[in-house]
């Protein structure tokens, strides 16, 4: 497991296998397609269920992104916060 912290003080741990997980390319890859907007948008959630353990745990995630965001979990905010973990993770943008 790895723990850590955002920029904006948000701790997380994350199973560090998930970064080899067949399930994880998908949805990266997925959240890269500009011409459907649909499947973007499916790819994050199911992006998030993966590292978050389920829905519950991306509530939890939104919560507390919007808790240190004046109360707001926008998409940018949380894509960042997001971003910020695959970092920890090594996980390269393409």
């Amino acid at each position: 497991m790895l723990k850590g912290k955002t920029k904006s003080g948000i701790n997380f741990e994350i199973d560090e296998r998930i970064k080899d997980d067949t399930r994880f390319l998908q949805y990266v890859v997925e959240l890269q397609n500009e011409d459907d907007d649909l499947l973007r948008q499916k790819a994050l959630y199911d992006l998030l269920g993966l590292v978050f353990g389920g829905r519950k745990g991306v509530i939890a995630f939104q919560n507390t992104v919007a808790s240190v965001n004046d109360g707001c979990c926008t998409s940018e905010v949380l894509l960042k916060e997001l971003n910020e973990i695959f970092e920890a993770l090594n996980v390269k943008k393409s």
